[in-house]
């Protein structure tokens, strides 16, 4: 009796078994059915991840239904024969008009355009195309584009691209040419630091000098990693080095004032007053009042602007030139005001820069604007000012008159010309960026 009851009880066990399988697997099937697409187009390939980039793994064919298992980033997951799991992308599937004689062309607006593995700016960079190249644009959405690169699929910021009527077919070529891909880096800043970590803190390993040349290894958020012909490893800001090894430093990716970051630094602040007036007010109160002014003024055109100080705060110079770089900001502007040794002995606006190749064109177009104002012109000048020399930035430090001039004062001390200041640094910004 003892022996029955027991089979009893597996047969139970085991007739539960098969009915939770059972539910099981009429559940799978359920939800397939409740998410499933069916292919429309002739054919489209299955990756074995969510982009272009990744490995063909097959095909599905026109009519196939096909179970969609997750979505991420306009791809969807999904169970093909044989429990094989693959993505597919989202746009493809309804597409009854997918070759590669349909895809658009793209013309390149930008010199030295950064071509990224996916969507993002933090992602690894895959190389750059110069200005004016047509590519093969395969799929857009918002601000980016994904084009046809070196036989794989690369994303390219969409300001950076502008779109013809022209269709790909045999036009245009798949960037093949081995010279886009990133295989070196050159220095173009002095006193680049190679560092153990991608960290402006990290600790470093040597120091290079411009024109320097490492092997190209990798990409992390905004710093290269790289390796030296000693075999030492390690990384450099993106911003003071070049890829590929062109002779010229990559650009600014703003091609014009709307879309520039800028920095604008108002002089001193805090325990430092800078000079003084002979009327007993301090330099600091009127460079942070001229920086508000010319941020409102820039603000207008849609550029971004930064200062380094909104307050009467102190801020060391090491802070300062620091932030530019941290953002990676298309240009620096500290603001300042001169004071002779002897009350009036001197007059007029001085712009000044450290690196020629670097700051120089900044520093003549807003100088060519600032010759407006209703204080004399200096004009430019070159000058080992700390805020310049530790910018990895294009920068410029402006004097925008005498504080302890009688004459210049009456101007610094008024609203007018410090509306005139605002509207002649935009203007000198808009120049450049052009």
């Amino acid at each position: 009796m003892k022996k029955i009851i027991q089979l009893f009880i597996k047969n139970r066990i085991l007739v539960a078994i098969l009915l939770l399988l059972a539910l099981s697997s009429w559940s799978t099937v359920a939800l397939a059915s409740a998410n499933a697409v069916v292919v429309r187009s002739d054919s489209v390939n299955v990756r074995i991840g969510p982009g272009l980039s990744y490995a063909n793994m097959g095909q599905v064919k026109k009519g196939d239904k096909l179970a969609i298992l997750d979505e991420k980033n306009k791809w969807y997951q999904v169970r093909l024969s044989g429990d094989k799991i693959g993505w597919v992308a989202s746009w493809l599937i309804d597409n009854t008009d997918v070759s590669s004689a349909t895809n658009k062309i793209g013309i390149v607006k930008v010199p030295n355009t950064t071509v990224f593995k996916s969507a993002d700016a933090g992602s690894n960079v895959l190389g750059t195309i110069e200005q004016s190249q047509k590519v093969t644009i395969m799929y857009q959405e918002q601000d980016w584009t994904q084009i046809l690169y070196n036989g794989t699929a690369g994303w390219v910021k969409s300001s950076f691209i502008q779109g013809t009527q022209e269709t790909s077919g045999s036009t245009v070529s798949s960037n093949t040419s081995s010279d886009n891909d990133i295989k070196k880096v050159t220095v173009t800043q002095p006193n680049t630091k190679l560092r153990i970590e991608p960290d402006q803190n990290g600790r470093v390993v040597k120091t290079a000098k411009v024109g320097k040349q490492f092997d190209y290894l990798g990409k992390d958020g905004k710093w290269y990693k790289v390796r030296d012909s000693d075999g030492s490893v390690g990384y450099v800001a993106s911003w003071v080095v070049t890829i590929s090894g062109t002779k010229s430093a990559v650009k600014s990716a703003a091609t014009n004032i709307s879309e520039a970051t800028i920095v604008i630094d108002p002089g001193h602040g805090g325990n430092d007053s800078g000079a003084e007036s002979k009327k007993n007010t301090y330099e600091k109160n009127f460079t942070l009042a001229y920086a508000k002014a010319i941020k409102n003024e820039l603000e207008k055109t849609g550029a971004r602007v930064v200062l380094t100080r909104s307050g009467d705060d102190s801020k060391s110079l090491g802070e300062r030139a620091r932030l530019s770089s941290k953002i990676q900001a298309d240009a620096f502007i500290s603001l300042h005001f001169d004071s002779s040794a002897q009350e009036n002995a001197g007059s007029g606006v001085t712009t000044y820069y450290y690196n020629k190749d670097k700051d120089g064109s900044l520093a003549d177009d807003l100088n060519s604007q600032l010759k407006n104002l209703s204080i004399g012109n200096r004009g430019t000048a070159q000058k080992d000012l700390y805020v310049l020399h530790y910018n990895s930035q294009p920068s410029v430090l402006i004097e925008l008159g005498y504080i302890n001039s009688n004459t210049d004062y009456k101007y610094i001390n008024s609203d007018t010309y410090k509306a005139e200041v605002a509207k002649d640094v935009a203007n000198g910004l808009k120049e450049y960026f052009k």
